[in-house]
């Protein structure tokens, strides 16, 4: 065929494990050929099948390999970059990206426009940040790039990198609607109402067709969740609106607590036959929170017949669990079509987590090291695999691989936090736990779990005061359940117990079946929480 990529006996092999089925031999076999050769198509097709087997030691090879022979490709250069993120060499993909950009042939806003939202949405923001963030020229940029770059740095956890960003814009142009939509929710996150509402109502009144939403998710933002039901309300007597509006009050009502309207909502969706699938999931999750586990069961099983992806699947599985059918619970997940490079690692993940859920401990370790047999140092397979050595009492085993995973990634904020909260919870090295936990806080300021992290070391070190307004910060930001857990005790310590049991009734009156709340009331009260969730 002409064009295609001569052939030699190391990529026949390579090949023919990508035909078996065989990631792990195939991306060695690939990385291991295209150091011999020298034609920049096997080294691109070397990067495609160990990027798609998520083999990232062997697609970090082959990518340098390719850079190496073909360094002004902008696709070697874009490859080699995505895969420094993910593995969370800064420095490289720094460089990398730097030189990409730098291209005379290569438009900046037009190549930021494909690259941003990519590292945006994917699970290595904070090292995207970390690299756009410092590389590019703001002066270069057009708004939509800077407005992108801030959706960058909100996913990062850094607020005030995406502020400045933000403000630039409007110094352009007072009238952009969607930097002022923005705006409002980073200052609703400051807990600076009355701006974050006039950002929000100038955003709506710019944009009445693209914006028409800012004031209630400003309001929602805010935790007052009354005025952003009754601007939904109001909102809903617009045609246009009508179905985006009850969508959002459903969703509200979910996170209100007030599962008689989310119930009412969602239902009236699934009759219209307006988005069947999702109102159908959250019906289903409905029924389980009000103690219907079977029709729960059956709502998630039919979702799963109808070609529904891992979280029906996953649902159906700890139910199936719960009632002592692990059989069936595993099998959900033996039938999931991988669809993506992401599902490679997601379901030996839950798979593990289901098998922890069960008791079966030892099964569930052997399920990640199976899985890091195929995908070598894949860095979620390794802290999964801490996660459960800890769950399962093994501390000293999990800050091993936690250790590990630091000296291959010294700046993540994921891996020094998990660190310093592991050493910290159970009073091991104070000092050290404290440190980590600090810097990862000064690389993602605004992230709820490293302010919970913070803040609980300052509370096991006697300092119950110091921690609230950090654990005040980080409810606001997540309105996550064991972080009101931490919230309310630390409360209590205090002496504020009519405030401890104030936030237990909020958090609870979200998530009722949460674990930690739960033990955190009865152990400190000694009541215990009633069937109504309510404290």
């Amino acid at each position: 065929m002409p064009g295609a990529a001569p052939r030699n006996a190391a990529v026949q092999a390579a090949e023919l494990a990508v035909s078996a089925g065989d990631c792990r031999r195939a991306s060695e076999g690939y990385a291991k050929a295209v150091a011999d050769l020298r034609d920049p198509r096997i080294a691109r097709r070397a990067v495609e099948v160990a990027v798609g087997c998520s083999h990232l030691p062997a697609a970090w090879q082959s990518a340098q390999r390719w850079l190496a022979l073909d360094g002004e490709n902008v696709d070697a250069l874009r490859a080699a970059g995505l895969i420094a993120l993910e593995l969370h060499r800064i420095d490289d993909a720094r460089r990398i990206f730097a030189d990409l950009l730098s291209k005379p042939d290569v438009e900046a806003d037009r190549a930021l426009g494909d690259l941003l939202p990519l590292v945006t949405a994917g699970d290595h923001a904070q090292a995207g940040w970390m690299t756009f963030g410092s590389i590019v020229d703001r002066n270069a940029i057009d708004d939509a790039s800077r407005l992108a770059l801030a959706d960058l740095a909100i996913e990062a956890d850094n607020y005030a990198g995406a502020r400045s960003l933000v403000e630039s814009v409007i110094a352009r142009d007072a009238d952009n609607a969607a930097a002022h939509r923005t705006l409002g929710l980073l200052l609703a996150a400051d807990d600076q109402t009355e701006p974050a509402i006039a950002a929000a109502r100038r955003a709506a009144t710019l944009d009445t067709e693209n914006q028409s939403f800012a004031v209630a998710e400003v309001l929602a933002a805010l935790d007052r969740q009354e005025e952003a039901h009754v601007e939904l309300l109001r909102l809903l007597d617009n045609e246009a609106l009508r179905d985006d509006a009850e969508r959002r009050l459903a969703m509200l009502a979910m996170q209100s607590g007030d599962f008689d309207e989310a119930r009412q909502r969602f239902g009236a969706r699934l009759q219209r036959g307006v988005a069947s699938a999702e109102s159908f999931f959250y019906l289903a999750l409905l029924a389980e929170r009000r103690g219907d586990k079977d029709l729960a069961l059956q709502s998630y099983e039919r979702l799963v017949a109808a070609g529904g992806g891992l979280l029906p699947r996953m649902r159906a599985a700890s139910l199936l669990i719960e009632a002592g059918r692990r059989a069936d619970a595993l099998k959900l997940l033996d039938d999931v079509p991988v669809s993506s490079r992401d599902d490679i690692i997601d379901l030996p993940i839950a798979r593990s987590n289901l098998l922890q859920d069960a008791g079966a401990a030892k099964e569930a370790l052997a399920v990640i090291d199976a899985a890091l047999q195929k995908h070598p140092e894949h860095p979620q397979l390794l802290y999964q695999r801490a996660m459960l050595l800890e769950r399962g009492g093994r501390t000293r085993d999990a800050v091993k691989v936690f250790e590990r995973l630091l000296a291959a990634r010294p700046r993540d904020a994921s891996v020094q936090n998990a660190l310093g909260y592991t050493l910290g919870d159970r009073n091991m090295q104070l000092e050290r736990a404290d440190k980590l936990v600090q810097q990862a806080l000064a690389e993602v300021p605004d992230n709820a779990a490293v302010l919970d992290s913070v803040a609980w070391l300052r509370f096991r070190r006697g300092d119950a005061r110091g921690a609230l307004p950090l654990l005040e910060r980080a409810y606001r930001l997540s309105r996550d359940a064991e972080i009101a857990a931490h919230w309310a005790e630390a409360l209590w310590v205090t002496g504020d117990k009519a405030g401890a049991r104030m936030i237990w009734a909020r958090a609870l009156a979200r998530d009722p079946d949460s674990a930690p709340l739960r033990e955190s009331f009865t152990r400190l009260t000694g009541q215990k929480i009633g069937a109504d969730a309510k404290p």
